[in-house]
C-alpha cells in the first residue's frame, strides 16, 4: 500500500504516516513510492492497542515528587506560558498609556 492509501486506512494523514515511518514505529519499504505491506500496519496497529491504557486517577501522596510530563507536552506548555506572558505584557502597556 503506498503512504496515502495507508493514510486512508488509519485515518489520518500522510504526514502522520511519515512520522511514524521516520520514528520506528511502522516498516515500510524504501523507494517511490514507499510502500507499506498490510501485515506491517497490523503489526503497528497492535502495537498502539497494546499500548493504550484505560485512565485511572491515582491519588497523590503528601509529599511526592510529581511525575514528570512527556518532553513535547512540557515544550507546549511553556510556549503557551510564554505567549500568554507576551500578551499580558501588551494588553498591560496599552492600558498605560
Amino acid at each position: 500500500m503506498t503512504q496515502d492509501e495507508v493514510a486512508e486506512r488509519l485515518r489520518c494523514s500522510p504526514s502522520k504516516v511519515k512520522r511514524l515511518r521516520i520514528a520506528g514505529l511502522l516498516a515500510y519499504l524504501p523507494g517511490r513510492p514507499v510502500l507499506i505491506e498490510e501485515a506491517d500496519i497490523e503489526k503497528y496497529l497492535e502495537s498502539v492497542k497494546r499500548q493504550a491504557r484505560p485512565a485511572v486517577s491515582k491519588k497523590k501522596e503528601k509529599g511526592a515528587k510529581p511525575e514528570l510530563e512527556e518532553p513535547g507536552v512540557l515544550a507546549k506548555r511553556i510556549w503557551l506560558a510564554r505567549q500568554n506572558f507576551q500578551l499580558d505584557k501588551q494588553s498591560r502597556q496599552g492600558k498605560d498609556k
